[in-house]
């Protein structure tokens, strides 16, 4: 079996995801993006903007290119995180099964020295902003907000039928 039609799966979900978890965010006043709550980060902004600093790091690390910027940029709209999660979908999508199982040098933010296997990278990658989504779920609730949107996996592939 190709573990491409698998990547490309996971990429276009969490585009997917990040994009739900924007479009309810943005109907919310800044303050409240804003307003402190515990959780890894302390803001939705914060967590937002780290699962879109992440992904970039990822992309520049499955390419190949150092050094990687460290925030991805420093505008702090949360509709950025769209951008890269589409950016690194397009990377996917572009990607050869080869290149996906070959393995790749990079450095981590403190500059220690790796070599991993591309789609395990990826994996890493979409499973970190997974894993974030479930913080911004609770930090929503938290702020006793309404509207949180479905983004379970099985949500995605039911729409993509």
């Amino acid at each position: 079996m190709s573990i491409k039609p698998l990547i490309d799966q996971l990429a276009g979900y969490n585009r997917w995801a990040n994009t739900r978890f924007v479009e309810r965010l943005q109907t919310e006043p800044e303050a409240v993006l804003d307003r402190s709550v515990a959780s890894s980060f302390p803001t939705l902004r914060d967590t937002l903007l780290h699962i879109r600093d992440a992904e970039n790091a990822w992309m520049h690390r499955l390419e190949g290119i150092a050094p990687v910027p460290w925030p991805a940029e420093e505008d702090r709209a949360i509709s950025t995180l769209v951008t890269y999660s589409t950016r690194l979908e397009d990377l996917l999508s572009n990607a050869n099964e080869e290149w996906l199982l070959s393995t790749a040098a990079y450095h981590d933010l403190r500059g220690n020295r790796h070599e991993q296997v591309r789609w395990q990278m990826v994996l890493h990658c979409i499973n970190h902003g997974t894993q974030h989504r479930g913080q911004l779920i609770t930090m929503m609730r938290g702020l006793g907000l309404a509207s949180i949107p479905p983004n379970d996996m099985v949500v995605y592939q039911r729409s993509s039928l």
